[in-house]
């Protein structure tokens, strides 16, 4: 577990632990910070040992397998995020924790909510094959609270757990005789009994994530889904960024697609609204962004309205964004600083595929979060397949100009087109991190290409004529490096899926092994019951026979006359 500061091991989650402990886990406790902080602190490091040498009488009272310590400043885990998330990810990847616990990012202590910034810094590179991922594959991951309750979908009844937790808490006595910690703590913990039945003393509240949650969700997404209220960190200067939207008949889409760029903390964008011929939509009140509209009296195509919103964008740097998608706070922040960083001339991040259902009270409800798209770049694979999806784009307009107008020929491709030729002019530098979502809605025609593509007759028609436009570069040497690439690649794949059959069938063979001690136990169970039963039969003719017997009917006739 993942504990910020001493103490906050039995504070957040101590209960859960000592459960665990008691079946047999074996308990690693992470600190982070070195304990020295405090009001009225006149000597840190002394004050630091002392808190450390609790925390060390805790761990052998409890019988902790190991207490690990980075020690870094109190206090200042937001300033070491970098340092921190390494920290995590080592310690990830040499455990291969089959839980793993950390404070929630709802928590009122900045370290507490810079400990979970920096999971998921470790844990949004995330992606098959790496070898993170793979000691990570059947982790979960538990969100704890310990100074402000969360939003938790586990209880866990810790009651037989608090004479312990007091205990140990006694030996934090530095920190008990600052504030009276435990009393705070278990008042929590009585407060997460509300919903649970009247023996139920106490229980400890916690939400429930897996490694691939951080991976399929930028930073500002996850919170946003935690519950927890952003804290605008505005970029007010930089270059501006035209947005270009294309629309056509769909508002309640266009709607919530304006509403993730108006929450953008990036604040030095215009929007180009280009309506391909239908109703004329109208920007939300107060939209924080200009707003240059394009009107066409007829539909022109998906190809049509990207050059007319090229046109009329006036922005240094130019990004896309159709109505069914969506970009999180951070997206245009995160690309201006990393092509600002790097000199690049087009970046692009990651974007979450979300599959959305009909639903009768939201509308549409997300039930599926994937991540197909995630490489960096290849100008070879480029010219056969697109995997960069065009929202994650951020490119120079003049460079984007300078490729040539989107191929109004094309019903659908036109962005791949589009990215094969910039790409001939100048490498992407690719981020992998998700900072959009690319919907997708079941039983709906939202998608240009429909929900499954692949059955349409001229998928494969209009795919062959992108690849016929570039086929001139697909020289020898070129086909010849993308072949041995995939190749490679196929091999790597397969080999995760061997990886994961096995550990499949090891799972298996210990589910079968679990049952067959079951069953036996059930069997012993019904043996021995049977022969209660029997023993119960007997006993009940014994009873029959006696109450028959001329003794027994006189013994209750003087039972009735010594009775009056």
């Amino acid at each position: 577990m993942v504990a910020p500061h001493y103490d906050d091991e039995l504070l957040g989650c101590g209960g859960l632990l000592l459960q665990l402990a008691a079946a047999g886990a074996q308990i690693r406790v992470l600190f982070l910070t070195d304990g020295g902080a405090g009001a009225g602190v006149d000597d840190r490091g002394a004050y630091a040992a002392e808190r450390r040498a609790e925390s060390q009488r805790v761990a052998e009272r409890l019988g902790w397998t190991a207490a690990e310590r980075l020690e870094l400043p109190d206090g200042e885990l937001a300033q070491r995020q970098d340092e921190l998330a390494a920290a995590l990810a080592h310690a990830l990847a040499a455990h291969r924790p089959e839980l793993l616990l950390v404070p929630s990012p709802l928590e009122a202590s900045a370290d507490h909510r810079a400990a979970f910034a920096a999971l998921h810094r470790a844990l949004a590179p995330l992606r098959p094959g790496d070898a993170l991922a793979a000691a990570l594959d059947a982790t979960e991951i538990l969100l704890y609270e310990v100074n402000r309750p969360g939003l938790p979908d586990l209880l866990v009844d810790v009651s037989a757990e608090l004479p312990a937790l007091e205990a140990a808490m006694s030996l934090y006595a530095s920190q008990e005789a600052r504030h009276p910690y435990w009393h705070a703590a278990l008042g929590l913990r009585r407060f997460r009994t509300l919903t649970l039945g009247p023996q139920v003393e106490a229980a400890e509240g916690y939400r429930r994530l897996r490694p691939g949650d951080f991976a399929t969700r930028g930073l500002d997404g996850l919170l946003a889904e935690l519950g927890a209220v952003l804290e605008a960190e505005l970029v007010e200067s930089g270059p501006l960024v035209s947005v270009v939207v294309r629309t056509r008949d769909r508002p309640a889409l266009l709607a919530q697609a304006l509403a993730s760029l108006a929450a953008s903390r990036y604040r030095r964008l215009e929007v180009v609204l280009v309506n391909d011929g239908g109703v004329p939509p109208r920007p939300p009140e107060a939209f924080p962004f200009p707003v240059r509209r394009v009107e066409h009296e007829r539909s022109r195509g998906r190809a049509a309205a990207a050059n007319a919103g090229l046109a009329a964008a006036t922005g240094e740097w130019i990004g896309f964004l159709d109505d069914d998608d969506l970009i999180e706070p951070g997206h245009y922040a995160t690309l201006v600083g990393l092509a600002r960083g790097s000199g690049a001339e087009a970046v692009y991040s990651d974007a979450a595929v979300a599959l959305y259902e009909p639903d009768a009270e939201l509308g549409w409800r997300c039930v599926e979060r994937r991540l197909p798209y995630s490489r960096d770049f290849d100008a070879d694979l480029l010219l056969v397949d697109n995997y960069i999806p065009f929202h994650t784009l951020l490119a120079r307009r003049e460079r984007v100009l300078a490729a040539g107008p989107l191929d109004e020929s094309l019903p659908f491709f036109e962005d791949w087109d589009l990215l094969v030729r910039v790409a001939a002019l100048v490498p992407f530098l690719h981020l992998a991190q998700v900072t959009c979502e690319y919907r997708h809605f079941r039983g709906s025609a939202h998608h240009a290409l429909g929900e499954r593509p692949r059955e349409r007759a001229d998928f494969l028609e209009v795919k062959a004529r992108v690849i016929a436009k570039h086929g001139g570069r697909l020289d020898p040497a070129r086909l010849s490096r993308l072949i041995d690439r995939l190749r490679a690649e196929g091999v790597l794949a397969a080999a995760e899926a061997d990886r994961r059959r096995e550990e499949l069938e090891r799972h298996v063979d210990r589910t079968r092994a679990e049952l067959s001690r079951l069953y036996a136990a059930s069997a012993e169970q019904t043996e021995h019951v049977g022969r209660l039963y029997g023993e119960i039969g007997r006993l009940n003719d014994l009873v029959r026979r006696m109450e028959g017997t001329r003794a027994w009917r006189a013994h209750q006739w003087w039972q009735r006359i010594r009775g009056r």
